[in-house]
């Protein structure tokens, strides 16, 4: 009971800070929930008694004391806002969808319906209807909304099971319940109703305390994810007791059939921080079996497999002479439906760019719920000038950041479509909110986020703006670090590799260079730009003490470089010494160009942010004008796997284009990690089909296993002394593997016997 007496504690030292009015409401407020909770109610199987006996004694001044308490209802009701505007993009014609119609079961005082008037107006909804078993709270929610004139709301005490509406209003668009389903003994009968009685797009909102451990999940494809999801024990106890002596039920049971009864679009999981960490959700739903044919869509969309009629309306699953290739997402909505569940929430977001993935699986556990770039270090501009992009292309690429993958998008020769790939779940979160981004945001926004990388407002933008297009386990991911555009530091000090750039600024402070630093990324010649970086700069970084403490430590080339081990050996191979490496990378970028405008990448390493001159090509004003127009990135696909799973479930010849960066750098040279993959591409890319990556050798050892799995390779850019292959210099060759022809088919044992 040591939470109890602090929350207690609590209560009485804020009361003794307030005035003598709200001190007044604070004391009323905690003798009716500690000392006095449903007293007056002798039959405690008559619900609306015990409400009343709880209720009416603190009716007037039940939103002055809840505010603390019944955390989450305003983002709840602004993401129900803002997904329902999004709706309207599926109306056929402009302005023909008719108003909504929204119904909050629970409502109480009619705080909610009075704030959700900040979010979106009411005089939009045809009719709002407030219902509530409560005789004392539904008097308190008439004359709000008789002083604010509003006269399409109504207020109907009823059951929730049970309440009727007027004959014209035969379901409702927006269903919503801020902490009542947990009130409700005969949850079940409630959810049910919202069922019935929610049309066919219609999204139902909710927000309430829980406590619930994720060993109850028995591992479920439909959750939406589950960060935060899980409460310990003494938690989870504790509160479920101190609840109930209210008649607050936090089993997991309500939760559970909601999920259950609908498809999750939104599944958000906190803690109250001012009231000793009570764990509560707020969730957004839709009818699960909201559209009959979208698993095929997303299926067909995520495998470039023919569009595929619904599998109950025909026996056949593929067309003629097609192959049967299936994503994952599929898959696990087959075994969804077959259990009755929800398809997963990916199938019931509003874009169809996240590509689903289950998030149980071990392999994404490594990355320590961070990505490791926040910003791309290939240059774009090069992979253009090497493969030419066509309109008719459809790409392969791993997504990094997201960076190049956009400036792909934005060309006006832009892929038709484009397959990002990255095991790690964070790196697509980053991509997802540019694209969301894109498709809500203005431009000053979009620079404020991504060109200075920092924004203030970008909690607000994300619940308002931005989740509609996110898929819920990118939304959770993003609410839980809005920090990273709200610090001072801002996004470009984010992922794991900010520490190689945090250490550079501290040696540059150490050595007392960090004004040359700012003259450095102001040079507005060559010569001046030579002359600071050789006599003051790399005398900084190039030396034998930055050498032994930095460069040569394993730890620092991969937490803070992302080298791992494998690369840094081949590293090691090319330049005898990583010291060498760098001096070979750093000092033609100096003779190249000017950083101050043409060179983004050290310009962002050095200054922490871009300018409007110098910048990557997607953050440019033309490059937005053409990403945001409707329909601009529906062929970008975000996988979270890796890229040999991937490429094995699109269809074969499909892809003409593979960007695969560095990462077969990475591979152990004695594995057969690279060969599977290398197969994996030629079966996906159509002959003549290019594979484009870069490596920190200049004759990467899997060259011959690409020639061996019937590639040519060449090498496109080779980097020798005193100059540099691109932008960045950071490999030492950049090469191209063309395919020749396939593969012949492989003779397992089986087929063996038969012959």
């Amino acid at each position: 009971m040591f939470v109890a007496f602090l929350v207690f504690a609590g209560i009485l030292a804020l009361a003794a800070s307030l005035n003598f009015a709200v001190a007044k409401s604070v004391f009323i407020f905690a003798y009716n929930c500690f000392f006095k909770p449903f007293s007056g109610s002798k039959d405690l199987t008559d619900q609306q008694a015990a409400l009343e006996s709880f209720y009416q004694g603190q009716a007037s001044i039940y939103d002055i004391t809840r505010s603390t308490l019944l955390q989450g209802r305003e983002m709840m009701l602004e993401l129900a806002a803002a997904h329902l505007d999004s709706k309207t993009s599926f109306s056929a014609v402009a302005g023909s969808k008719p108003k909504p119609v929204w119904i909050d079961i629970g409502g109480g005082t009619g705080w909610n319906i009075e704030k959700m008037n900040s979010y979106k107006k009411l005089s939009e909804f045809r009719a709002v209807y407030l219902i509530d078993l409560s005789p004392s709270l539904c008097a308190v929610a008439r004359d709000r909304f008789a002083a604010n004139n509003w006269k399409n709301v109504h207020v109907v005490c009823a059951d929730a099971t049970a309440f009727s509406l007027p004959d014209d209003i035969k379901t409702a668009d927006l269903v919503t319940m801020s902490y009542s389903l947990s009130m409700i003994p005969m949850f079940y009968a409630a959810i049910d109703r919202i069922e019935r009685i929610l049309s066919a797009d219609g999204i139902v909102g909710v927000v309430d305390f829980y406590a619930q451990s994720t060993a109850t999940l028995c591992g479920r494809t439909n959750l939406g994810g589950e960060l935060l999801r899980h409460v310990n024990w003494l938690s989870r106890t504790f509160w479920r007791l101190w609840f109930e002596f209210d008649r607050v039920y936090l089993d997991s049971s309500r939760r559970d059939y909601l999920e259950y009864q609908f498809g999750t679009i939104k599944t958000i999981n906190s803690r109250n921080k001012m009231l000793g960490r009570i764990p509560y959700y707020i969730w957004l739903g839709c009818h699960k079996r909201w559209d009959s044919e979208r698993a095929h869509k997303i299926d067909a969309l995520a495998t470039e497999s023919p569009y595929l009629k619904p599998i109950n309306s025909s026996p056949e699953l593929t067309e003629a002479g097609t192959d049967a290739v299936r994503s994952k997402g599929y898959e696990a909505a087959v075994v969804n439906l077959q259990r009755n569940f929800p398809l997963p929430s990916f199938f019931y977001q509003s874009e169809v760019w996240r590509i689903f993935y289950d998030e149980h699986l071990p392999k994404y556990n490594q990355f320590a719920g961070q990505y490791i770039y926040a910003f791309t270090w290939e240059d774009p501009r090069e992979d253009d000038k090497l493969l030419r992009f066509r309109p008719t292309d459809t790409v392969l690429a791993i997504t990094s950041a997201g960076d190049n993958i956009l400036a792909y998008a934005s060309l006006s020769s832009a892929p038709h479509r484009i397959h990002c790939v990255d095991l790690n779940p964070h790196q697509n979160h980053l991509l997802e909110l540019k694209l969301a981004a894109f498709s809500t945001l203005e431009y000053v926004d979009i620079w404020r986020m991504f060109g200075e990388g920092r924004h203030p407002d970008f909690k607000e933008l994300l619940v308002s703006k931005l989740a509609p297009k996110l898929s819920s386990h990118a939304l959770q991911y993003w609410l839980l670090n809005t920090t990273t555009f709200t610090s001072k530091r801002g996004l470009y000090d984010t992922g794991s590799t900010r520490w190689a750039i945090r250490i550079a600024r501290y040696i540059f402070w150490l050595t007392g260079c960090s004004k040359e630093v700012v003259k450095l990324c102001k040079a507005k010649t060559l010569a001046e730009q030579k002359k600071i970086y050789y006599s003051r700069i790399r005398p900084a970084m190039i030396n034998p003490w930055v050498a032994t403490v930095v460069l040569r430590n394993p730890l620092f080339l991969w937490r803070a470089l992302g080298v791992p081990m494998h690369q840094a050996e081949m590293i090691s191979s090319t330049s005898g010494d990583f010291l060498t490496y760098i001096t070979d990378t750093l000092d033609p970028i100096i003779d190249r160009s000017l950083i101050l405008d043409d060179n983004y990448f050290y310009l962002l390493c050095l200054t922490g942010s871009y300018t409007k001159s110098n910048c990557p090509s997607y953050l440019r004003r033309d490059a937005y004008t053409r990403l945001s127009k409707p329909g601009a990135l529906d062929g970008i696909r975000l996988h979270t796997d890796t890229i040999e799973d991937v490429v094995a479930r699109i269809r074969k010849h499909s892809v003409t284009i593979a960007i695969v960066m560095d990462h077969m750098d990475w591979f152990e040279p004695d594995g057969v990690d690279a060969t599977k993959e290398i197969r994996a591409l030629n079966n996906a890319l159509k002959v003549g089909g290019r594979v484009l990556f870069r490596s920190a050798s200049k004759k990467p050892w899997y060259t011959a296993i690409y020639e061996a799995e019937a590639f040519k390779c060449e090498p496109a850019q080779v980097r020798h002394a005193n100059t540099s292959i691109d932008r960045t210099n950071m490999y030492a060759s950049t090469w191209i593997a063309t395919k020749i022809r396939d593969l012949e088919p492989e003779i397992t044992s089986v087929d063996k016997l038969v012959l």
